[in-house]
């Protein structure tokens, strides 16, 4: 009876455990602990199924263990004394909250998987054991277990950049890009043997990665020191992850300018037509370090020749700051041109080995054409000593015209906080030539300014030689504000701020180039800046995210400057493009600096400025048409104006103007015509003589800035002559005629002349009533 009760028992422990909601199955692992030497110590022996349920890190699972005491007469939960996991789950057991059924089962719920292995190891101690506590492992066949990280990690950069005679810090992103968990791991960190990488050491060579879930990201913090020596290049750096190698370029930034090639030329005016001439073109590189295998291509045109076979010019080297000269013989074959472009390219290798290309204009000028002088521009008077705040100080300066300028304006200012007390805008609408005139302008500084030195801008804008032009003069006033204590003034950091900016020209036109200066200067009184660098930029896009509105040409958009002392303005050019679709209007330019002080401590600062842009307005006039033109009959002339441009034009004036013909309805006017919109102008053309005339439409409208622009078209009419002899239009009197004998005056021909009078009258009527008709139709369509 006692035998059938006990396997009862063990029946009804194995249907529970099989009907349980994580499936367990398979083979029976089944460990003795204890067995020990004499049958009389006390046993535990566990037995237990695999658990086959699907488990990712993070899953919840159960056991069931069968355990089975010998030689003790204890409940089996009083005879156990501890309970613990390993492996793939580390949660602690408490013997005295787990279930442990009548049969011996012992359920342990809701267990977490965490990512390591596939198996628990489950110990039992137990009282009175001598050999060790009972142990059972059980497999977890279907967990996904964490890999190393050979096979699941990756960087995220394979660049950083770092800069020459610093210590740094790096990160290094590390990604579990696998689609399992990856175990802790570890990483090791060395630089690429090399000559150039001498000089680059790191703080720490070896890490350990925290384990990491699948598609997670980590960032690790490496510190790098550099010598000041290091190249400015490329140095790689090892990074490896459980013996995987994965590489990382460090590129290494130097203090210095990278090399830059300038251009100048000489000998380029009073060139004669298909005479070979031989200009000088020096090319200086304003960089820290050499320019290699330098190449000069002179780009022909059809008005310019290269003369002394090829176009393009080769120079080994040219070391910092070394100038190398090369000449050119040129041809020009039109002289009809004032100014005559030659596009110049430059090409040459850096120090990190990398082509990089230029571009310049240069213009040729022709024999017997005089270019206007620019005006010069000089200060009279410069404030001198150090001003208070309240301070009125002064600054003259005069104007010398070395030739005819008309439309001038002066212009005097500073900073914000440095007001005018007297009047700083001057419009003179004439200079003779070599006249001199000087002026005088008064400022103050407010209480907004702090102590430091700022600039004064003369600047005169006007037209030369066909082109918008300014020409700038500065002065300099240092300021004392006493409400700044003294430890403001002398711990103060220095400032650096655009203390001059301008565009070539003033108003830049969409899809063009143009010439940007920037004056980077040191406020400071008696502290230098050093490594300063500044990078230009553009927030706002063309129309449709066109890209950004100005862009570079053939250059960067980065400034560098090693050093700047107390006062001083260091004055940086670059040309930029600004893109067709720009709206017109004024765009914001940021300039943002860092530079450091003497003692390394790094300052940054941003600085606005507004460059204004204006659309090209752009007209086109279809081929005239002229019907059947004859001596003293009227015709229609008919034109289309189309707008082409990429802005709406008003106040259209079109008129028609030529020698030999009449012109009636000579005058449209158009309120506003539309961009991509057309206009037919229709006047009345009346031939005064026969031949081929010559005839011209003028258009005057005003753009979208406001001004005048004007546009002319040439047109051809071939005339005939009249068909109708004089005699018929005016008769001879009859008391004019010699008198015949026997024979009366014929009548006749008075009658036809009048008859064919009659009918041209009519005619040029009927043409004229149709005209007006036709005119007065295309108004009330206008209205409507």
């Amino acid at each position: 009876m006692k035998g059938k009760s006990k396997f009862a028992s063990l029946l009804m422990a194995g249907i529970i455990a099989s009907s349980c909601v994580y499936p367990i199955g398979g083979n029976v692992w089944a460990i003795e602990a204890n067995p020990g030497d004499q049958q009389t110590d006390p046993s535990l022996t566990l037995t237990a199924n695999e658990v086959t349920k699907t488990l990712e890190k993070g899953d919840k699972f159960n056991l069931f263990i069968t355990a089975k005491s010998v030689n003790t007469n204890k409940e089996l939960r009083e005879f156990i004394q501890y309970i613990e996991l390993s492996g793939s789950t580390s949660q602690s057991v408490d013997k005295n909250t787990v279930q442990i059924n009548g049969d011996g089962t012992i359920i342990i719920m809701d267990l977490v998987y965490n990512g390591n292995g596939k198996s628990v190891k489950v110990e039992i101690g137990y009282e009175g054991m001598k050999n060790g506590p009972a142990t059972v492992e059980i497999p977890l066949t279907n967990a996904s277990s964490a890999i190393s990280g050979a096979d699941g990690l990756t960087l995220a950069q394979s660049t950083i950049n770092v800069v020459a005679g610093e210590s740094q810090q790096i990160i290094l992103t590390v990604k579990n890009d696998s689609k399992s968990n990856v175990k802790e791991s570890k990483m090791k960190l060395k630089i690429k043997d090399s000559t150039s990488a001498k000089g680059i050491a790191l703080k720490k060579k070896e890490m350990t990665l925290s384990a990491m879930d699948k598609g997670a990201t980590k960032d690790y913090y490496i510190t790098v020191d550099i010598d000041k020596d290091v190249a400015r290049g490329i140095h790689e750096m090892i990074v490896d992850i459980d013996g995987k190698e994965h590489t990382v370029k460090l590129k290494v930034d130097s203090n210095f300018m990278p090399p830059s090639l300038e251009v100048s030329v000489s000998n380029t005016s009073a060139f004669e037509q298909n005479v070979a001439k031989s200009i000088q073109v020096a090319i200086k590189n304003v960089g820290h370090v050499a320019a290699k295998n330098v190449k000069l291509e002179i780009v022909p045109n059809e008005k310019v020749f290269v003369a002394d076979g090829s176009n393009v010019k080769y120079v080994e080297n040219i070391d910092s700051g070394k100038t190398q000269t090369i000449p050119v013989s040129l041809i020009v074959g039109d002289t009809t041109s004032f100014n005559l472009p030659v596009e110049m390219k430059l090409s040459y290798i850096d120090d990190l080995g990398e082509t990089q290309t230029s571009s310049q204009v240069v213009y040729l000028s022709t024999k017997g054409s005089v270019a206007q002088k620019e005006l010069e521009l000089s200060t009279t008077a410069e404030p001198q000593g150090i001003k208070q705040i309240g301070d009125v100080f002064t600054v003259g300066f005069k104007v010398t015209a070395p030739d005819e300028a008309k439309n001038v304006k002066l212009s005097v200012k500073s900073t914000d906080g440095i007001v005018s007390k007297s009047k700083s805008m001057f419009i003179e609408p004439k200079f003779t030539k070599g006249q001199t005139k000087s002026y005088i302008v008064d400022f103050v500084a407010t209480q907004s300014v702090t102590t430091g030195t700022y600039p004064i801008e003369i600047i005169a804008e006007y037209t030369l030689n066909g082109k918008e032009v300014a020409i700038k003069q500065y002065a300099t006033v240092s300021i004392d504000n006493k409400e700044e204590t003294e430890e403001e003034k002398g711990k103060g950091k220095p400032k650096v701020i655009v203390g001059t900016y301008s565009s070539n020209p003033v108003v830049v036109k969409a899809g063009e180039e143009f010439e940007l200066e920037i004056g980077f200067l040191n406020t400071h009184q008696d502290k230098t800046v050093k490594n300063l660098k500044a990078n230009l930029t553009v927030k706002e896009q063309g129309e449709n995210d066109t890209g950004s509105v100005f862009t570079p040409v053939n250059a960067s958009n980065t400034f560098f400057i090693s050093e700047l002392t107390p006062g001083q303005m260091d004055v940086k050019n670059i040309r930029l493009y600004t893109i067709p679709s720009a709206k017109p209007k004024t765009y914001d330019i940021t300039l943002e600096m860092e530079y450091e002080d003497a003692n390394g401590e790094a300052i940054t600062a941003t600085e606005h400025f507004g460059i204004p842009v204006e659309q090209v307005t752009k007209l086109e006039v279809a081929e005239v048409q002229v019907e059947t033109v004859e001596v003293g009959m009227p015709a229609e002339l008919t034109a289309t104006i189309y707008n082409t441009g990429k802005t709406s034009i008003s106040n259209v004036r079109i008129k028609t103007i030529g020698e030999g013909f009449e012109v009636q309805d000579n005058s449209l006017i158009i309120g506003q015509l539309d961009k991509g919109n057309s206009k037919t102008y229709n006047p009345t053309i009346i031939p005064l003589q026969g031949g081929a005339l010559t005839g011209q439409i003028q258009i005057e409208y005003e753009d979208v800035t406001g001004q005048i622009q004007t546009y002319t078209h040439d047109f051809q009419m071939d005339v005939m002559e009249s068909m109708m002899p004089p005699d018929d239009f005016n008769p001879m009197p009859d008391d004019m005629m010699p008198p015949m004998e026997d024979e009366k005056p014929a009548k006749w021909p008075t009658i036809l002349g009048m008859i064919l009078g009659m009918g041209i009258a009519a005619g040029i009527t009927a043409f004229v009533m149709k005209k007006r008709q036709r005119k007065l139709e295309e108004m009330d369509l206008d209205e409507d």
